[in-house]
């Protein structure tokens, strides 16, 4: 998870990260239903940080481990 305007590192790198790493699984042969079950590319926009009363985007990076649905996720795997 990151923030879509994170004040140190943008989301460019994450989409990047992600990119490269799915082209990877592709290319070892994975289909796109088992890549999503390993990789997820989660930008949250800013209404989340400020709904969740973060000072800012990377500031608030530790709200991840107070929202249920990406703590189930992450649970759930």
């Amino acid at each position: 998870m990151i923030g879509e305007s994170d004040e140190y590192y943008g989301s460019e790198p994450s989409r990047e990260a992600y990119d490269q790493l799915h082209e990877l699984y592709t290319e070892a042969g994975l289909s796109d239903e088992e890549i999503e079950l390993l990789l997820v590319l989660d930008i949250k926009d800013a209404a989340y940080f400020t709904e969740g009363g973060a000072p800012n985007q990377h500031g608030g990076g530790n709200l991840f481990a107070r929202d249920p649905e990406i703590m189930g996720w992450l649970f759930g795997q």
